[in-house]
């Protein structure tokens, strides 16, 4: 997984891959029993993906936070990425961290999807 945002930025402004990232993003919070509407309103701007991202994984976390678990485990993201992760940015609270992932991680997904596809 790259760390590099502006790669997040390149990948997930162009329109095909950003509608894609949408239907997995709402694919992976309902497969988890949660919510994942809010992803059709999304623009492709890595800061409103991520903002929103950070506000619905802090409703979750308040309403019923063993779904934050089931979709971390759904998305494939690692405790071991979170420690990782937090560590180098320790000024970043846990659900931004998140959200970072998420993203990175869904992008990759469907770079990948694409990639074996043809």
């Amino acid at each position: 997984m790259s760390d590099q945002v502006p790669d997040i930025i390149t990948g997930i402004s162009k329109p095909d891959l950003f509608e894609k990232f949408k239907q997995q993003l709402q694919k992976d919070f309902e497969s988890c029993g949660v919510n994942g509407e809010f992803s059709a309103s999304l623009t492709a701007n890595y800061d409103s993906i991520h903002e929103r991202l950070v506000k619905e994984l802090s409703q979750i976390s308040k309403t019923a936070s063993s779904k934050i678990n089931e979709l971390l485990y759904r998305i494939d993201i690692s405790e071991q990425q979170l420690k990782k992760l937090s560590t180098l940015k320790p000024e970043e609270d846990l659900v931004s961290i998140m959200a970072e992932l998420i993203i990175k991680r869904i992008l990759q997904k469907i770079v990948y999807k694409e990639f074996y596809k043809s």
